[in-house]
Formats: structure tokens, sequence, C-alpha cells
């Protein structure tokens, strides 16, 4: 009976699947165009899965989170993606957000 409900739960725990930190309204709020610093975001929001360089000096970071439900009953998705200058300070950020539109 033990090896029955370990099954189920292993096959229960594989049908969901998440992928990054869930982004919070509070991290986001916390962000100052011309203020916050690459350290702060990082402390806060961890590694970012992306990170590219421009030719003005200007570097694009950005975080993700995404989670799909059982058998794909629900989703959500949420990004951030900051532009820094090149002294390391927020110019302006970007969030979105994607929920399942049948809940």
């Amino acid at each position: 009976m033990r090896k029955i409900l370990i099954t189920a739960a292993l096959i229960l725990a594989a049908g969901c699947a998440s992928h990054g930190r869930p982004i919070t309204q509070a991290q986001i709020d916390q962000i100052e165009e011309g203020k916050t610093t690459k350290q702060e975001l990082l402390a806060s929001f961890g590694k970012p899965v992306v990170t590219s360089r421009n030719s003005d000096g200007t570097e694009i970071i950005g975080w993700a989170y995404a989670k799909v439900g059982f058998a794909g009953s629900s989703y959500q998705n949420q990004s951030i993606t900051v532009t820094l200058d090149p002294q390391g300070k927020v110019l302006r950020y970007t969030t979105s957000e994607v929920g399942d539109p049948r809940r």
C-alpha cells in the first residue's frame, strides 16, 4: 500500500511544474528609476535568466517565473525586464503577467 501511495504522489508531482521564483508586487515597488542599482536587483530577484549589453553601454537583465498546473489545468507566467545605465542604475523596467483566462 505504501508503494502505491508513493507512486501516486510522484505521478501527481510530475503533473505540475514551475520555473523560477514568483515576482511580487513588493519587489517591483522597491525599484526606483535612476536610483536602484544592479546589486540591489540581484539581492531582490536573484540571478537573472537573461543578460545582454547594448552598444551604448546600457545593460538589459530579466527574470521570469512560470507555473503550469496539473496536466495543464492552469498556468501563470510573470517576467520583469530592467534596463540599466552604464553606471548600473535602473533607467526603466517592464513587467508582464499572463494568467489563465479560464480562471
